[in-house]
């Protein structure tokens, strides 16, 4: 019998990759390694248990499905870089057509960090209209610098905020970095800028509820109630909103009566498992006759309607607080720092690619620890 022949999916740098879920079914996910690095895209396409004839045939139909999907890639992934080797001398090309490649690129992963993208590009072009890669130097990081801090929101007519003027910039250090790994410019013109030509980062403040705070939203009732589950499900888990808002039934799995999340958290497109803790599954709603593949949070209105309704029912609960949603998982983090979890346990339950994330809320706890022992002194 002779050898198989090699297809375009073996040869492919997207890897069709299986995850075994509680049920029993197979969740199929798409596995690509760049510079190192694994994404991971969840295909919403499932292996059930070949129990019987017919669902042998639907796996076989669900697969050839999910390598159709791949060659798909293959292509596209190819098509780029014969595109890229056609080029010539990409460095004429103009900022903004490399940052529409970046976006692209972000989109087609479903990171949704392109939208960062699209903020730094609009304000490039009213630093700098028409600039191309090849004219980008030192002094025009200096410059871009400079211009952030002094330049006026149209929206608001007021400065940006620091900490958004510290993110355009260091995105167009991200930007370089990746004209640069993608060989649009041979030299990058980030790494020539001292220290002090950088711009620092300004503190950084996380709102998180106290205990007493998250006792009284407790034990206030609202008219949304889903709104407020969901809300206090997230302070006892911190799932962001947006991976709130596409959490599925199949995504909750149970093991020797402990209950867990384990999803594809969609800010950083990294899969994630987080033991959820009794109190959080006391808000969950009842699952029914749902089928496993539909969302828990079903029936919530659009973020920005949420954002008005939890503004209600602080009010109600007598707190004089801007309540968002983050917050929530805000004070998940600040109650796992004063439960003792040590920094990087806390950083794996709250899906942080980077412990330095979490330790901004270890700084909360111990200045909130300085300003009990001042109290002290101040009154004996």
């Amino acid at each position: 019998m002779g050898r198989r022949r090699e297809s375009k999916v073996d040869k492919s740098p997207f890897k069709l990759r299986r995850r075994k879920l509680a049920d029993g079914r197979e969740s199929l996910f798409i596995d690509h390694a760049v510079n190192g690095k694994h994404e991971y895209e969840f295909l919403k396409l499932y292996l059930l248990p070949e129990t019987s004839e017919k669902a042998r045939r639907e796996n076989a139909r669900t697969i050839r499905k999910a390598e159709e999907i791949i060659i798909e890639k293959t292509d596209a992934f190819i098509s780029r870089k014969s595109e890229t080797a056609e080029n010539g001398d990409k460095s004429t090309v103009l900022l903004r057509d490399f940052i529409d490649i970046l976006i692209a690129h972000h989109k087609e992963r479903g990171k949704n960090t392109y939208k960062e993208f699209v903020s730094v590009r609009k304000n490039l072009e009213c630093f700098r209209p028409g600039a191309r890669l090849c004219e980008i130097d030192k002094n025009f990081c200096i410059d871009f610098r400079d211009w952030l801090l002094s330049h006026c929101s149209e929206r608001t007519g007021k400065p940006l905020a620091k900490r958004t003027a510290f993110g355009y910039f260091w995105l167009l250090g991200n930007i370089l970095g990746n004209a640069t790994r993608m060989e649009y410019i041979r030299n990058n013109p980030w790494i020539l800028l001292e220290s002090t030509d950088k711009m620092t980062e300004p503190p950084t403040t996380r709102g998180f509820l106290t205990l007493e705070e998250l006792a009284m939203l407790e034990s206030t009732p609202y008219k949304r109630e889903n709104i407020r589950n969901a809300f206090l499900f997230c302070c006892f888990c911190g799932l962001r909103i947006s991976d709130l808002l596409n959490l599925r039934w199949d995504n909750i799995s149970f093991s020797g009566g402990k209950m867990s999340i384990s999803l594809v958290m969609n800010k950083t497109s990294k899969p994630v498992s987080v033991p959820l803790p009794s109190k959080a599954s006391e808000y969950l709603p009842e699952r029914g006759c749902s089928p496993s593949d539909a969302l828990v949070f079903a029936d919530l209105p659009s973020q920005s309607l949420i954002s008005w309704h939890l503004k209600e029912w602080a009010n109600d609960a007598g707190i004089r607080r801007n309540l968002h949603f983050h917050m929530s998982r805000h004070t998940y983090g600040t109650m796992l720092m004063t439960a003792g979890v040590d920094l990087y346990t806390a950083s794996k339950m709250m899906g942080h690619s980077d412990v330095r994330a979490t330790q901004v809320y270890a700084k909360i706890i111990d200045s909130k620890k300085s300003e009990a022992m001042d109290l002290i002194d101040r009154v004996f």
